[in-house]
């Protein structure tokens, strides 16, 4: 027994590691005789005790956050069935072996450290290891089933352990343990190499997976699944950097969302924290954020404030290198080892403070992402609930502002935010730092920040106001673009493109560009006082210190303070920027929660009740109720309105323009507000606008809107609606995208689909705004009969109708006269005509006078059998099938009032079926996405917006500093060098300074070297004012001038069919985005990539001048450098792009969606909208997030070869200096500070180099637009028509055919036609005959394809477009109206008097309507005229057409929106004495308009169908005859021919 233990105990008194003495009380808690140190006396090296105490941290590491480990699996994760393997066996085992060495090792020190052993600190930290390899067991145990990745912990614990080990090892092999105690020594090496074996099966081996995760998600972000090495380094990103370098990243290569940064996530998080503030009487926007996401940002914040004191821990490691290096200059030289440990010691601070601050930009961003998303979210669901007071004071343009910049400013404040205390700290913990250095002095250095405040305080101040004012400009410039795009037809058609390009160029450069120069005045004196705060600081201070104090400043005295200087001007420097974020931040905070406390809809306007079940039951009721547009105001829109409606009823409303027929629609939907009485619905409705509301989808999408699909209805819904002819003659059917505002439809095809998008939603209540005054008179009987008549398709609903159509008086249930928002008369249409009241006049004066009505009622009966289509049911459920029965036989009841007919007694009953109503589908995405993947060839796809992929060229900043001045440019370059120069010319003059002053071991000489000292500063401090306004004034807003210019110009120029395929969304794109990046952004990116590469370029020299062999090591870093570079370069470049890309359709879908609220609403689809909304938030995020953590894993790799640079210089300084080569402190001083600076250079150019890149893009784009293929020449000074022309008006057109856009079919094919001078001519034909292409061609808005129009015998074709369309008038279909005044609106180049302008608006019929308002002929219109009616806006166009000094005008069913009088008064006039010499060509929609024409243009599919007088055209029975006969205007025609 006695032989075995012998290896075990000593055999000689120990030494070294496993000494212990009980006499040596000398130190508590230590039996070695080294003591506690930390360097022992003996050797070069640190002392057993000391050692251990590391490794107790690193215990007690394992013991705590293993716990919390623990605790994290157990409560926040879930478990999964994962079956043990090899690895999962491999990794406990390995555990186990380690706790038994440990414990072996415990055993051994009890046996050596007799008695003391329990009072020894070596034995307790084997014993707290002990602990927590068992609490580290524990979680690798659990992690197994909880966890797909190694926990973060666990894998620091391993590393840190090995590290600890490493030393210790170390330590043991140099007090020769090996020789005294072998076991001891054995069983520690075994230790080691256990920890090492644990680590690399923790990290390195991909544990297994549960089949659940196996399966896993292509796309999953890999940040899910990464370790925390992978986490620290940004590795996880890698794999995506690769491809990109490989290829160019396309949307479908990114990940999606992390859970917990989707926008349903963070939309839900912020509307719970608006929800608990909007309990508070003043309810505050930031502590709802904080609240929602404040969590991780102050986690963030905690991480920052280690990375700022580890910042400050250089300039100390500095002191002891300059000490170190000076030793040689004395008898007794510190050892090396003691110099390698100082450089390893910055190394290592250095890499530990990168990895610090990476994670807190991290978390910053994350949140700033996470607030802009939400925000959006919060925006556009506010917008869904938004009264019309609340939408009155905010256009469309300033609630997309709201979205695009207020939010992003907020965005920008997240990853600045913390700066606003981290900044202070900063500059406290440098304060105590100088004050340790240099004492007193600091406090002249404080001082001088101190004054600097003030001054920057004023400045910012300046900065604010000059901001707000360009918000405002900018305001003002997006409107008056989205108004120009969004009428740029009617421009075109008036010929007012001079006029408006001077109204932009006004906003532009008088006011925009003008408070831009200012911006950039005020900034360059900024950046004055912040260049020269930190260098006022050092002078004062180093002033004061030699002045004052008896000490020398030497070498490492003056270069730990200037490291602290150039550490000192980030925090200054960021500060203004913090304050100005705050500041631009809380004005767009105000602006925000303005918005979402603005007036809602009034929650009770409506009540809402189960449907009704039964015919006959009353489903709408209005009681006593005035309602008013704007409660703030006390005009009311409707006084003591009293109606009911009821199922399967078709109420009627009629009255003139602007007495309040849509508003009542309006009322009933509860968009107005009520101000007393009731409005009760009951069921669902369904509405369709007078101005039809057309979503940028296929056609078929806007009519299924959001329902269940159901073939069987959808076809029948449109045929009923007409639409079957139209889809046959679409391009791609319906399944035609019809672009934005629907801009390739007619607007008769518009009003039809909004129809077929009503009927599809079988609702209960329909409220139809006028919606047959867009059609042909034929295609409105076709409508009465399917669709709103006894027989049509909503025979069983409740319909109302707003309508100046008289057909439809005739079936109506019931009809109400409005009159000045009150109800004149009310009755059945049978009532009315007795009553010989208003009503009946209006019938009687209309076309139907000569017929009796019993005529019209027999005409009706007798209609031939299909056009009665009668709808049966889809076939529906069993269970619905009961119910549907039910209301069949109930509705039977009422059967007998329908006129039998003779064997159609089974059609009978089915044709009262109502229809059930549709059922909304499940949202699965974006609309859109699901057709791509079939529809490879449609033709009328918009064109994907043109993303250029790869570099930018060289031509386009080739092209940017031509448009600069070239000369500006390179002055900028050559006082850049220079102000670079003076400011190292100054820390050499303080590096000689310091080292005189060495040598005296006094201060000589003071004056002479401070006065250079800052003569130095200052110099180069003006330098940088000089650059920075010449930058500002000469080069970037030259050029952003210019270039705004060129675009706007291309833009005018541009012919209809570029804004017939790009959605104006992205021309103001360009305008708004891209300029604004032109305007501010570029110059400041050029600016910072100079001055950081010119900084970086100095450094290098500096340290290689120190020492040369550095030199050796710029190769390869510098290739390495490259390398990262051109990998960050490409995969960033592609995510910038695609997170541009990704973000106008965004805003486009936000804009579309605030213009059709009122219809969503109707609908009730505001939930499916919000989804849509937050879809295409995350598919901008999925870009945007990946690119910011490019920035990050960049920055991470540069700062590793910025602390290889700061490793080498100082190993390099130290291999030189103990090889005695007289390098001097003070060089080795300066190389240093710079050397310490080099890593933020480095990291900057890099960051620049990718701004300058994606910023130049907007360039590219800008240029792309300049260069866009124009119309034909404004004027053709050698064709100019003769002032008189076109004196006759005698129009014609000689074989003409023509097409929208090349690759489109003809639209119209040789047509021959003259009209004579003077003549009135009707053209009409059914819908997409191509009537209005023939207004087009006449204007040359689409140019012949053959052929040519000649007017007066002058071909068009030859002459100038101005000088063509300002000779021809129009009336054009929609009236456009822009935000203004009343006189900007009729004459917009200010060309007319006043007495003139009076005149035309009398003759319009608009003289006691704008004489009424305020300021007359000044008074304001809003955007779109929405102030104004829309009967009202067209009469605004009939008042400039008869401004235009024109014998030759064009009516464009310019009737369609106006009320039967005021119809017969534009008639009358049209034919009265103004109009008698002018030729007059009227596209019709109704016949009646045209019945007394001259001669009749027939078209029919883009050829001239027939061609003469309307007699001659009905007695040859064609396709004329039949027109006229749907509109049973036969006896009519003779009556105008006799």
């Amino acid at each position: 027994m006695l032989r075995l233990q012998i290896p075990l105990l000593p055999s000689t008194p120990a030494t070294g590691y496993l000494a212990a003495s009980s006499h040596s009380h000398r130190q508590p808690l230590c039996g070695n005789s080294e003591g506690w140190g930390p360097i022992s006396s003996g050797r070069y090296d640190f002392t057993p005790c000391f050692l251990d105490v590391w490794i107790l941290v690193v215990a007690a590491w394992g013991i705590l956050g293993g716990a919390g480990a623990a605790w994290y699996l157990l409560r926040k994760c879930s478990p999964q069935p994962v079956k043990k393997n090899w690895h999962f066996y491999a990794k406990l085992s390995t555990i186990g072996a380690l706790i038994v060495a440990s414990a072996l090792q415990a055993a051994l020190q009890i046996e050596h450290f007799k008695g003391i052993w329990a009072r020894d600190i070596r034995f307790w930290t084997t014993i707290a290891t002990i602990i927590s390899l068992v609490v580290i067991f524990y979680v690798q145990y659990t992690e197994h089933w909880r966890s797909r990745n190694a926990n973060g912990a666990v894998l620091l614990y391993w590393s840190l352990l090995l590290i600890v080990y490493a030393v210790k090892l170390h330590s043991l092999v140099s007090q020769e343990l090996y020789r005294d105690h072998v076991v001891f020594f054995a069983i520690f090496c075994i230790s080691v190499g256990l920890a090492g074996v644990e680590l690399c099966l923790e990290w390195l081996i991909q544990k297994r997976l549960s089949d659940y995760d196996a399966l896993g998600d292509d796309d999953e972000c890999p940040y899910e699944y990464a370790d925390i090495f992978s986490v620290l380094t940004f590795g996880w990103m890698t794999p995506l950097m690769k491809r990109g370098y490989k290829t160019f990243l396309t949307q479908d290569d990114l990940w999606n969302l992390r859970k917990r940064d989707a926008t349903k996530a963070t939309a839900t998080a912020f509307g719970e924290a608006w929800q608990h503030e909007l309990e508070k009487k003043h309810p505050s926007l930031w502590l709802a954020m904080f609240r929602a996401f404040g969590n991780p940002y102050f986690r963030g914040a905690v991480v920052k404030v280690g990375s700022d004191v580890l910042n400050f821990v250089q300039p100390q490691l500095l002191r002891l290198l300059i000490t170190f290096v000076d030793s040689y200059r004395t008898e007794n030289p510190k050892p090396v080892a003691h110099g390698a440990a100082i450089a390893l010691g910055m190394f290592t601070v250095s890499i530990v403070q990168t990895a610090l601050l990476h994670q807190y930009f991290q978390r910053s961003f994350e949140t700033g992402m996470r607030i802009k998303s939400s925000l959006t979210a919060a925006i556009y669901s506010k917008s869904t609930r938004l009264s019309n007071e609340g939408r009155a004071s905010k256009s469309t343009g300033d609630i997309v502002n709201y979205m695009a910049v207020d939010s992003q400013r907020l965005q920008d404040l997240a990853q600045y935010g913390i700066q606003l205390w981290s900044a202070p700290f900063q500059i406290v913990l440098c304060m105590l730092s100088l004050y340790q250095l240099v004492g007193f002095s600091m406090f002249a250095g404080v001082a001088a920040m101190v004054i600097m405040i003030p001054v920057n305080g004023f400045i910012a101040g300046l900065m604010k106001s000059l901001q707000k004012e360009q918000m405002k400009n900018k305001d003002a410039r997006t409107r008056l673009m989205t108004e120009i795009l969004n009428n740029m037809k009617s421009i075109k058609l008036y010929a007012w493109t001079t006029a408006f390009i001077n109204r932009l160029n006004y906003i532009r450069n008088d006011q925009e560009l003008k408070t831009l120069r200012k911006i950039g005045a005020t900034q360059a004196f900024s950046n004055f006082t912040w260049s020269t705060t930190p260098f006022l600081v050092s002078c004062s201070t180093f002033g004061l210190f030699v002045l004052t104090q008896g000490k020398p400043l030497t070498t490492d005295i003056v270069f730990p303070a200037l490291t602290l200087f150039n550490l000192l001007t980030f925090p200054l420097a960021i500060l203004p920027m913090v304050i100005t974020a705050i500041v631009e931040a809380s004005v767009a905070v105000g602006r925000i929660t303005g918005y979402l406390l603005a007036d809602e809809l009034q929650d009770n306007a409506v009540l809402r009740e189960a449907p009704v079940e039964e015919n006959g039951e009353e489903s709408v009721r209005i009681r006593d109720a005035t309602f008013t547009w704007n409660r703030n105001e006390d005009r009311q829109a409707l006084l003591d309105i009293n109606l009911s409606a009821h199922k399967g009823e078709l109420v009627c409303i009629v009255g003139r323009v602007g007495a309040g027929k849509s508003s009542l629609l309006q009322a009933v939907l509860g968009d107005l507000w009520k101000i007393k009485g009731e409005v009760v619905v009951r069921g669902k409705t369904a509405y369709v606008p007078q101005s039809a509301w057309v979503m940028n989808a296929s056609v078929r999408e806007n009519i299924v809107f959001g329902h269940r699909w159901d073939p069987q209805f959808y076809e029948k819904t449109v045929k009923a609606c007409a639409l079957k002819d139209d889809f046959a003659s679409l391009p791609d059917g319906d399944q035609t995208e019809v672009g934005e505002r629907g801009i390739s439809l007619s607007g008769g095809q518009k009003a039809r689909l909004t129809l077929a998008r009503a009927v599809y939603a079988r609702a209960d209540i329909y409220l139809l705004d006028d919606c047959l005054s867009a059609v042909d008179q034929h295609v409105g009987r076709h409508l009465i009969n399917n669709v709103l008549g006894p027989k049509g398709l909503l025979a069983g609903k409740t319909k109302i109708l707003a309508t100046n159509s008289i057909p439809v008086l005739v079936e109506a249930d019931m009809i109400a006269l409005l009159r000045d928002g009150k109800i004149l008369e009310r009755g059945t249409y049978g009532q009315l005509m007795a009553m010989k009241g208003e009503i009946a006049n209006l019938i009687k004066a209309s076309q139907n006078e000569d017929q009796g009505e019993s005529d019209s009622r027999a005409s009706e009966s007798v209609v031939s059998d299909e056009d009665t289509t009668v709808y049966g049911d889809s076939p529906a459920s069993d269970d619905d099938q009961e119910q549907d029965d039910a209301e069949a036989t109930q509705e039977n009841n009422n059967a007998h009032l329908a006129p039998l007919r003779v064997g159609n007694g089974a059609a009978r009953k089915t044709s009262y079926n109502t229809l059930r109503r549709a059922s909304t589908a499940s949202y699965r995405g974006p609309r859109g996405k699901v057709i791509d993947e079939e529809g490879g060839g449609l033709k009328t796809k918009q064109t994907k917006e043109f993303s250029e992929q790869g570099k930018v060229k060289w031509s386009v900043y080739g092209e940017y500093a031509k448009t600069s001045n070239l000369i500006a440019v390179t002055i900028y370059l050559a006082l850049l060098v220079t102000a670079q120069t003076a400011s190292i010319g100054g820390s050499v003059w303080l590096k000689h300074w310091s080292e005189i002053n060495q040598r005296y071991g006094g201060n000589p000489q003071v004056g002479k070297y401070i006065g250079v000292y800052f003569a130095f500063g200052v110099g180069s401090a003006a330098l940088v004012v000089v650059q920075t306004l010449i930058l500002w004034i000469f080069c970037s807003i030259e050029a952003s001038r210019k270039l705004h210019e060129r675009m706007a110009f291309a833009i005018f120029r541009s012919p209809m069919s570029f804004f017939e395929t790009t959605p104006a969304g992205r021309i103001l794109n360009r305008f708004s985005s891209d300029i604004y990046r032109v305007d501010e952004v570029l110059a400041r990116t050029f600016n910072m990539l100079f001055v950081n590469a010119a900084r970086a370029g100095f450094t290098l020299v500096v340290i290689s001048a120190s020492t040369p062999i550095f030199i050796t090591l710029i190769i390869p870093l510098g290739a390495l450098y490259l390398y990262i570079q051109r990998y960050y370069l490409r995969t960033s470049r592609e995510l910038k792009r695609l997170d541009s890309i990704s973000r106008s359709p965004i805003y486009a879908h936000f804009q579309e969606s605030l213009s059709g609220m009122s219809t969503i609403r109707a609908y009730n689809q505001q939930k499916r909208f919000e989804l849509e909304n937050e879809w295409r938030v995350d598919a901008n995020l999925r870009a945007y997030f990946p690119s910011i953590n490019a920035n990050r894993w960049l920055a991470v790799r540069l700062e590793f070869i910025g602390s290889v640079i700061i490793l080498a210089s100082a190993g390099f300084a130290i291999v030189s200096v103990s090889n005695h080569s007289g390098l001097s402190a003070g060089m080795v001083g300066l190389a240093m500070s710079y050397a310490l600076q080099i890593t933020s250079s480095l990291n900057w150019i890099v960051r620049q180099t990718v701004e300058v890149e994606t910023n130049i893009v907007s360039v590219e784009r800008v240029l792309e637009y300049a260069a866009l293929p124009s119309e034909a020449p404004e004027i053709l000074s050698k064709n100019r028509p003769p002032i008189s022309w076109p004196s006759q008006g005698a129009v014609s057109f000689n074989n003409y055919s023509t097409r929208y856009r090349p690759g489109l079919d003809l639209v119209l094919k040789n047509i021959n036609l003259e009209i004579k001078s003077r003549e009135k001519i009707g053209v009409v034909g059914r819908t997409g005959a191509g009537k209005s292409s023939l207004t087009l061609s006449l204007f040359r808005i689409i140019e012949p394809a053959d052929g040519f129009v000649s007017i007066d015998n002058l071909n068009t074709s030859t002459i100038g477009l101005l000088d063509l369309r300002r000779r021809l008038a129009i009336i054009p279909q929609d009236a456009a109206l822009f935000e203004g005044t009343v006189r900007d609106n009729l004459d917009p180049g200010h060309v007319h008097d006043d007495t003139e302008l009076w005149s035309v608006l009398e003759h319009a019929r608009l003289k006691e309507h704008i004489a009424s308002m305020p300021e007359k002929l000044d008074a304001q219109i809003y955007e779109g005229g929405s102030n104004l009616s829309a009967g009202q806006r067209q009469l605004i166009s009939l008042a400039r057409a008869l401004l235009a000094p024109s014998n030759i005008l064009v009516l464009d069913e310019a009737t369609a929106a106006v009320d039967v009088e005021t119809d017969a008064l534009l008639q009358t006039m049209l034919r009265g004495s103004m109009f008698r010499n002018r030729t007059i060509i009227t596209i019709a929609h109704r016949i009646n308009t045209i019945l007394d024409s001259d001669r009749i243009i027939v078209l029919d599919h883009g050829e001239v169908a027939e061609f003469d007088t309307p007699a001659e055209l009905v007695r040859r029975k064609g396709l004329f005859y039949d027109l006229v006969k749907e509109a049973n205007l036969l006896n009519a025609i003779d009556v105008a021919q006799s």
